[in-house]
């Protein structure tokens, strides 16, 4: 595995660790991530990403967002969802090299991650975009008109490059679902209209906490834990891989090398 991480995250895990410290709950690897397969269903499509696979480069993942994708909550760099996601993902697309790009920034909203997506596409040169979005929109009330269409922006950018992109919803703040709710549906619709594919990050720790698994956000109630990370980093391998390449496709190819 080679990941990659921005001085930028590295600042905020040293800042920010202990949030995601001794929560008293049990250690990710003992817990069941496991959800419904209609949590793991992705609309729209993701083709030139899955033509990419076939080549010999490794498959890269540029994945933008905030403090979750700055790896906040983690108690260390390797707890980090993005790093679960390379790993899981690797695993997943068997024989395929995958390389996950972190470029988080705590507290950004979506009218951040527009303003430098190109720039990031332009020195990352992804396979895929993954926006890990609406989180601080919804906590800082932005309106749900201007995320909308701020998102559209940033799409018709990540289109514009040449790249497929996925949508991660925000993270379950159980305390605070009717503020989400409205932002939640708006990403559906973007995602409608684009066609860019979404993993319900939101739906499936809902399903998980609400099951009576163990709890995935830090004593801030807002960023995940480790055992949150894990799931989302599981969760999002798991989704991509159903979409980019599914099981028999992957066996087969794994054959013919």
């Amino acid at each position: 595995m080679t990941p990659v991480v921005t001085l930028l995250r590295a600042g905020l895990l040293a800042g920010f660790a202990l949030i995601g410290v001794a929560t008293g709950v049990a250690e990710p690897a003992k817990i069941s991530c496991r959800v419904a397969d209609n949590l793991l269903a992705m609309q729209g499509r993701l083709d030139r990403a899955t033509l990419s696979l076939k080549g010999e480069d490794a498959f890269r993942v540029l994945v933008i967002g905030s403090s979750s994708t700055a790896g906040v909550g983690a108690t260390a760099p390797d707890k980090a969802y993005t790093e679960r996601l390379e790993q899981d993902l690797s695993r997943r697309l068997a024989g395929v090299p995958v390389e996950v790009i972190a470029r988080g920034i705590g507290g950004e909203t979506a009218a951040g991650a527009e303003s430098r997506m190109a720039r990031e596409i332009a020195a990352a040169k992804p396979d895929l975009v993954v926006w890990q979005i609406g989180t601080n929109d919804a906590a800082r009330r932005i309106a749900v008109d201007v995320f909308r269409e701020t998102t559209l922006k940033g799409l018709a950018q990540i289109a514009k490059a040449g790249v497929d992109v996925a949508l991660l919803d925000p993270q379950f703040v159980p305390q605070d679902e009717a503020a989400y709710a409205p932002y939640l549906a708006a990403i559906e619709q973007v995602s409608a209209a684009a066609g860019a594919p979404v993993v319900h990050r939101y739906a499936a720790m809902r399903a998980l906490t609400q099951a009576g698994g163990a709890d995935m956000l830090s004593r801030d109630r807002l960023h995940m834990n480790d055992i949150g990370h894990a799931c989302v980093g599981s969760l999002l391998a798991e989704a991509l891989g159903r979409k980019l390449a599914p099981l028999p496709a992957v066996a087969e190819a794994t054959k013919r090398s």
